[in-house]
């Protein structure tokens, strides 16, 4: 309330509070805050306040290894110069999915894309950071308690951090998230842009309705999602954002790395 620029805070203090191990009480405490001032379910967590940028910054710092693991292979896919791995492998060394994207139209492109990338992020919650779980366990009941008889709220408040604010923004920017050297090409951007929106879509809970498809701009993305309409797709985001909002102790997925907390 009595800082101008809190924002430029949030970096160094989560630092600081990841250091001493106390940023999940206070994502908690300032996280509280936030739902008070939140009157309606369907739009928790999705302004830019100290709490959500908090748990943006944290998921940056720690999540940078679990987001390489889970889209990294993928997203080299979709910027990859195919022509130029087709001249350096003989035919008996194509990758079938490069074979399978020279051979359908954009479409069928753009479904074969969006559905790895979500069957890579569904199945990863086993890598999922520790301390995201914690973060996202504190989340889910908090919200769960300021809408008690909304039953999805607890799903939504989840998704919108790892789906909408975490998966889809590494997507849409890999060279920000260190997925690839370089900013991608227009063509590749436009790709990877159209990816991003899906994605944030089938992990919104319940957002394949008539409503939310009808918001798409491109006519083709509402029939391209039509294709989505299944129930196994709300199920298996609903199955993912239970595990990686559960305490429960996960096996070793020997996937960790150590955490850069401070400069200079």
């Amino acid at each position: 309330e009595v800082c101008r620029d809190k924002y430029d805070a949030v970096l160094p203090l989560v630092r600081l509070l990841l250091h001493h191990h106390k940023l999940v009480p206070f994502v908690a405490a300032v996280a509280e805050l936030d739902l008070k001032d939140t009157q309606e379910a369907n739009t928790i967590f999705r302004g830019n306040s100290l709490a959500t940028r908090c748990v943006d910054e944290m998921m940056k710092i720690v999540g940078k290894h679990y987001l390489k693991v889970t889209l990294k292979p993928v997203i080299d896919e979709v910027g990859y110069p195919t022509e130029t791995v087709l001249r350096i492998l003989s035919p008996l060394e194509y990758p079938i999915s490069l074979i399978y994207i020279l051979l359908t139209a954009p479409c069928e492109n753009l479904r074969y894309y969006v559905d790895k990338v979500f069957r890579e992020i569904v199945r990863s919650s086993i890598s999922c950071p520790t301390l995201m779980c914690d973060v996202f366990y504190s989340l889910r009941h908090l919200a769960a308690k300021r809408f008690p008889n909304d039953p999805h709220v607890q799903y939504s408040a989840v998704s919108s951090f790892v789906f909408l604010r975490f998966f889809a923004v590494a997507v849409v920017s890999p060279h920000t998230f260190h997925l690839r050297p370089h900013h991608p090409d227009a063509q590749t951007s436009r790709t990877l842009t159209l990816i991003s929106k899906a994605i944030q879509t089938l992990g919104s809970w319940g957002s394949l309705t008539k409503s939310k498809l009808s918001s798409f701009k491109e006519t083709f993305m509402c029939e391209f999602f039509k294709t989505f309409q299944e129930e196994k797709f709300t199920e298996s985001v609903k199955k993912f954002l239970d595990d990686v909002s559960s305490t429960e102790s996960k096996e070793p997925s020997g996937l960790s790395e150590p955490v850069h907390l401070k400069e200079g």
